[in-house]
């Protein structure tokens, strides 16, 4: 049997049954088309923009934030039967896959396993960014139910961007940027096997970590 821990094995495994015709940069292409798409066309139906419309902006960044940390924390390292494809597509192929001492992918093929399936991009559109949009321009005017939503899918695709970021192979120039090597670091504290289910679960930024005290950070070694 195939020991998941040993991290070259794994990918060996892992890149055997990657379909041949899958090609990484039109996955990351059809994500940012679609999501890109989204945002304009929201973007597209503002007219008359009042300050407390803007409000939504702030908002939207906390619920996605608070949604990376509780989708990642309790179902991405938590077995739950109703999410379990989730489950093993994140601890069992992406944990496996990049480890704290082997973060980096080697090829484009494997951006299968660092980018999320495409449909996710549309089920985070019609689960999540547009109903919570909606219901807030019921309550509170049609300018802050698109700006909510448009702050929802933004925080998102912020996501994988970032997320793709601590995964390039060093060393790379977008790691000489301050927040950047520091966010890269908290991912791969939490990519150690010991500390992958209790530590760093923000991707984006870390508030819910501070927050509810899973927040951890050992100083950067040098070279």
């Amino acid at each position: 049997m195939l020991d998941k821990h040993n991290v070259d094995a794994f990918r060996a495994n892992y890149r055997a049954q990657i379909s041949p015709i899958y090609r990484g940069g039109w996955h990351a292409l059809a994500v940012g088309v679609i999501g890109l798409t989204a945002l304009c066309l929201w973007s597209l139906q503002l007219d008359g923009l009042r300050g407390s419309d803007w409000l939504m902006v702030p908002l939207g960044m906390v619920l996605a934030n608070f949604s990376e940390y509780a989708t990642h924390r309790w179902l991405g390292h938590h077995k739950r039967r109703w999410a379990r494809l989730f489950y093993q597509r994140h601890t069992g192929d992406h944990h496996s896959f990049f480890s704290d001492r082997k973060l980096a992918f080697e090829t484009s093929k494997d951006w299968r396993v660092v980018l999320f399936p495409v449909y996710l991009v549309i089920a985070h559109i019609f689960t999540f960014s547009l109903p919570l949009g909606l219901l807030a321009g019921l309550l509170l005017g049609a300018n802050a139910g698109y700006l909510l939503a448009i702050s929802l899918l933004a925080m998102y695709l912020l996501y994988e961007v970032l997320h793709f970021s601590y995964h390039l192979p060093a060393p790379h120039w977008v790691h000489r940027a301050p927040l950047l090597r520091h966010l890269l670091h908290l991912h791969r504290l939490h990519h150690r096997r010991a500390l992958m289910t209790e530590r760093n679960f923000n991707l984006t930024f870390p508030l819910f970590d501070l927050l509810l005290g899973t927040y951890y950070w050992e100083p950067i070694q040098s070279g």
